[in-house]
């Protein structure tokens, strides 16, 4: 039993991180430019920002994607640990 529950464990972990890492993209793309292709402020949808946490689960549990997004997420636990402000704001 405690065999299964360390790798379940990361797997979860690893998995919230992924929908966390989704919604905020949403989040930073409809600040970053809020108009669409024709002038029209957009809509901000939770609909499209919880499918975009299922699509940051599904990206952080696919193993081809692993090695680059593990170096991000060791980047921004940098970033973060040091403090860097400027590096926060891209």
């Amino acid at each position: 039993m405690k065999s299964i529950m360390i790798p379940l464990s990361l797997i979860t972990g690893w998995s919230i991180l992924g929908f966390r890492r989704g919604m905020q993209q949403y989040d930073y793309r409809y600040n970053k430019n809020n108009k669409d292709s024709y002038g029209r402020k957009e809509t901000y949808l939770y609909s499209t920002k919880l499918l975009n946490g299922l699509l940051g689960i599904f990206i952080y549990i696919n193993p081809f994607c692993l090695l680059p997004i593990t170096f991000k997420e060791i980047y921004r636990l940098e970033v973060n640990i040091r403090n860097l402000e400027n590096e926060k704001k891209y």
